[in-house]
C-alpha cells in the first residue's frame, strides 16, 4: 500500500507516482508493504529533525525505513517550503522536484546512504535513473 499525504503543490497524477514507485520496488525484486509520501510545511520538518535527528534545522526530505527483510516499508516526508526552494535553485518544475524527492526516499528504503562522497554520487545515479523511469512511465500514460 503506498499513500500519497497533502501533495497540494504538485499537478502530477498520484495514481502515476504510486504506480511508478511500485514498479521501482519490484525492479529490486522487493515486495511492496506500508509506504507514506507525507508533504508537510516547514515547522513539522523541524519538529522531525529535532526530536528523531537532533538536528534544529530544516532540510528536503526525511525516510524513516520501517523496512522487513524483503518488504519496503516506511515514511518519506517533504517539505513543501525546501521543495518550492529547491525548484526554483535548481530551475526545475515543482513536478520535477516531487519526482526527484520521492526518488531519493525510496532509493533510501532500498538501502542507498549519502553520508560520504561516493555514497552521494550514487545516489544521485539511483535518483536519476528511478526519474528516468517515471517520465518514460509518465509518456507510457499520455
Amino acid at each position: 500500500m503506498i499513500e500519497i499525504i497533502n501533495n497540494k503543490f504538485s499537478n502530477l497524477d498520484t495514481n502515476l507516482i504510486k504506480t511508478w514507485v511500485k514498479e521501482i520496488i519490484s525492479s529490486y525484486n522487493k515486495l511492496e508493504g506500508k509506504l507514506f509520501i507525507n508533504f508537510i510545511n516547514k515547522r513539522k520538518m523541524i519538529e522531525l529533525n529535532l526530536k528523531f535527528l537532533n538536528h534544529n534545522n530544516h532540510t528536503d526530505i526525511i525516510t524513516f525505513d520501517n523496512c522487513k527483510k524483503n518488504e519496503i516499508s516506511g515514511e518519506i516526508f517533504i517539505s513543501h517550503y525546501m521543495l518550492k526552494e529547491n525548484a526554483l535553485k535548481y530551475k526545475q518544475t515543482i513536478d520535477n522536484e516531487v519526482i526527484r524527492l520521492i526518488s531519493h526516499g525510496v532509493a533510501h528504503l532500498l538501502g542507498y546512504k549519502d553520508k560520504s562522497k561516493k555514497e552521494k554520487e550514487k545516489m544521485m545515479e539511483i535518483e536519476n535513473k528511478f526519474i528516468w523511469m517515471f517520465h518514460v512511465k509518465q509518456i507510457q500514460n499520455v
